[in-house]
């Protein structure tokens, strides 16, 4: 029967989708979630269709994986094999003393995921779950954080695309930290631009027991906490500012299940010593002594026409992402003024960071959550029209680079 009080609707209104669902589409999770899946889907495909046509490195861990290729088999390599053991409780075996180096974060997500799926997910699909969710939730942030500095959606969304075509961008897809690192870190920011501190408070204490270049992104917060004070000394007068100190408490609790488990709360350093081939790291203040040391090295590499795998991504290759983070961050400064000082901080002190070892082995990877270069880059390329078509270059030059280290990984030779 008819209903005579409210009337049917029409052909057209049939057709019209819910406004909800209509807005939940065109929402930033909703974008960024299509956006995060077609990246990982075609580092996926890359891999299955290269994968057993390329020579297996030393990386490639034989003895865990086997001989045949499987779907996600090629996120595990190099490092991804100390992260499976200390999911599987590694810190407390004698025989690898090294996998204390590697923070607890994110196994401990992987060994959730397993768990709450009463292990009809392995370990290496866990992995993906743990990654595919934070790679979103890292691209949504970044988003949100690019719309505090850049006008325009456009601008907004390629800093997201920096991010993705970054040279060691497929680390977020590998059995590796970095995606839960950069989801925590970027977030715990957008929050310190909202002025958020409970919540971002709640992202920093994990955050520093993801990895020990954590301390950066404290930094990076609590300038920007000191920033909405205007800079005031007697703005920093909130309960507030105990968020930073209570921030170490994800490291406190690393230290404690190390003392437990091994004796020693500080194991996470001294795991250092226990593998000869990390000798390379000693800590050294002379920076610019590191620094002309590494140049001398990557320009030899250049020089010789056939660079070896090692120097490029042991020497010039990191070098050239620390000259794109210093001039990042000083650009910043120039293009924000005093709102730029937090980000602009944040880089120099992530190159001082990164070069105190005395060698920058691996810093290309650890460069990838440093967000400054990619807002500071879509900025520059907004306000300079003629810095346009040398931001998409870039980016086209970045993608190649990504592509070529990650075949190299999928592989198990080194790529940092």
């Amino acid at each position: 029967m008819t209903d005579l009080i409210t009337p049917a609707p029409t052909a057209a209104e049939a057709r019209r989708p819910a406004t909800r669902w209509h807005a939940l589409a065109a929402s930033d999770w909703a974008r960024t979630l299509a956006l995060v899946l077609a990246w990982h889907a075609v580092l996926t495909a890359v891999a299955v269709l290269f994968q057993g046509s390329l020579p297996i490195g030393e990386g490639y861990p034989v003895r865990v994986l086997g001989p045949d290729a499987t779907l996600l088999s090629h996120t595990y390599r190099w490092d991804a094999e100390n992260f499976h053991q200390i999911a599987n409780g590694g810190y407390a075996n004698p025989a690898t003393p090294w996998v204390h180096a590697f923070y607890p974060f994110f196994p401990f997500c992987v060994w959730l995921v397993e768990t709450v799926t009463f292990g009809a997910l392995g370990f290496l699909a866990a992995g993906m779950v743990v990654n595919l969710v934070a790679t979103w939730l890292a691209a949504t942030a970044l988003l949100r954080i690019a719309r505090h500095f850049t006008a325009g959606e456009r601008a907004a969304w390629l800093t997201v695309a920096a991010f993705l075509t970054a040279p060691t961008a497929f680390f977020l897809h590998a059995f590796y930290s970095e995606a839960v690192f950069c989801a925590l870190g970027f977030w715990a920011f957008l929050f310190a631009l909202r002025r958020q501190w409970v919540w971002m408070g709640l992202c920093l204490i994990p955050l520093t027991a993801t990895r020990i270049t954590a301390v950066l992104f404290v930094g990076l917060c609590f300038l920007e906490f000191w920033r909405s004070r205007d800079w005031r000394w007697r703005g920093l007068l909130s309960w507030h500012l105990l968020w930073f100190p209570a921030a170490g408490l994800g490291v406190v609790a690393y230290a404690v299940v190390l003392k437990v488990v091994t004796g020693d709360p500080l194991a996470m350093f001294h795991a250092y010593e226990t593998v000869s081939t990390w000798g390379y790291h000693v800590a050294d203040p002379n920076i610019p002594g590191t620094v002309l040391r590494e140049l001398t090295e990557s320009w030899r590499a250049v020089a010789s026409g056939r660079p070896t795998n090692w120097q490029l991504l042991s020497h010039l290759l990191p070098m050239v992402g620390l000259v794109v983070l210093v001039a990042s961050s000083v650009y910043a400064f120039v293009a924000l003024r005093k709102d730029g000082i937090p980000l602009a901080a944040f880089g120099l002190a992530s190159f001082v960071m990164f070069t105190l070892n005395s060698n920058v082995v691996s810093v290309h990877r650890y460069l990838l959550p440093c967000l400054v270069i990619y807002v500071a880059m879509v900025l520059a390329a907004q306000r300079r029209r003629v810095l346009r078509p040398v931001l998409h270059g870039w980016m086209y030059a970045t993608t190649m680079v990504q592509a070529a280290v990650f075949l190299l990984f999928v592989s198990g030779n080194w790529a940092g």
